[in-house]
């Protein structure tokens, strides 16, 4: 009775940023694949700021989207997909909620803003959710391992705004704790810091249901 929802990621695997990996995924998983990531590990952001990468995959040049990437948006709004910004900089990921918007795809987010490896102000994830994108904030970032202390990832929603965020896992590595244990974990510190179950449930529960055009459970 469960059913699991996933995409791509557009690194160098499936040729970086391939529309025809996008069509072939869209259409090959009975409309269970309905995300599509920019380039995460392999993109030029990473390849600039954390890991020098020869085969890093760019989505933009001089302050414009490349033309794939153009066309990528284009066939992800005619097949009714997700975008997620992957670790593209905060700047080229304003530009691809921007032209995602115009292109006609009704759902983004930024992937977990808050990374250093993405690096994003509160300032500007503002203006990613004014643009009408949700802000992904995973549980790992928030472990005692992790980048973030748990007032500081608090104070983040609480800018942002609950109505804004996805709280994911972003977990599963052999040294962290699996998905549902982290969660758990987290959402009870969450309600330590006053968060009520409300917005609790609109951000582990609706906002990913409307992020993967599961209107009904949204609603719920």
């Amino acid at each position: 009775g469960i059913e699991s929802y996933g995409g791509i990621a557009l690194n160098r695997p499936v040729g970086g940023v391939n529309p025809s990996a996008v069509e072939h995924m869209a259409r090959t998983t009975g409309g269970l694949g309905r995300v599509v990531w920019m380039p995460t590990f392999d993109s030029e952001h990473y390849h600039r700021t954390v890991q020098a990468n020869p085969n890093h995959v760019p989505v933009s040049r001089n302050g414009k989207l490349l033309p794939e990437v153009q066309e990528v948006l284009s066939l992800m709004s005619d097949l009714d997909l997700s975008m997620a910004t992957g670790h593209s900089s905060p700047k080229e990921s304003l530009l691809l909620i921007r032209e995602a918007k115009s292109a006609g795809v009704s759902r983004m987010l930024v992937t977990h803003p808050m990374l250093p490896l993405v690096g994003m102000s509160i300032k500007i994830q503002k203006q990613a959710a004014q643009l009408g994108a949700f802000l992904e904030y995973p549980a790992a970032i928030a472990l005692p391992s992790g980048d973030l202390s748990v007032e500081d990832y608090a104070h983040a929603i609480r800018e942002v705004g609950p109505v804004h965020v996805i709280i994911t896992s972003d977990l599963g590595q052999p040294l962290n704790p699996v998905h549902t244990d982290g969660l758990i974990w987290l959402l009870d510190q969450l309600r330590s810091h006053g968060f009520t179950e409300e917005e609790i449930g609109l951000m582990t529960k609706r906002n990913p249901a409307r992020y993967l055009a599961l209107d009904d459970l949204a609603l719920e």
